[in-house]
C-alpha cells in the first residue's frame, strides 16, 4: 500500500468540516484500534507520525467515503 499523506491530510480536513476531531477518534476506537487525539493533531500539523497511525487514518477515511458510495480521490 502506498499512502499519499498530502491527499490523506486534505481528505481528513474535508471530513473534519462535518465532524469533530473527537468524533473521528472515537469512531476509530470503536473499530478496536488504539488511537489518541494527539496522533490526529500531529498528522494534521504535518509532523512525523508512525506508519500504523497513517494506516488507521487511511482505513477510516476510505471507510467513510466508500460507505457513501463515493471515491475519495474525486
Amino acid at each position: 500500500m502506498y499512502i499519499d499523506d498530502f491527499t490523506l491530510r486534505r481528505l481528513l480536513e474535508e471530513l473534519l468540516r462535518k465532524k469533530t476531531r473527537n468524533q473521528v477518534v472515537q469512531e476509530i476506537k470503536l473499530k478496536g484500534e488504539k488511537f489518541h487525539q494527539y496522533n490526529l493533531d500531529k498528522f494534521l500539523e504535518g509532523k512525523d507520525v508512525t506508519l500504523s497511525t497513517l494506516q488507521k487514518i487511511d482505513k477510516y477515511i476510505c471507510r467513510q467515503f466508500y460507505e457513501k458510495g463515493k471515491s475519495p480521490l474525486l
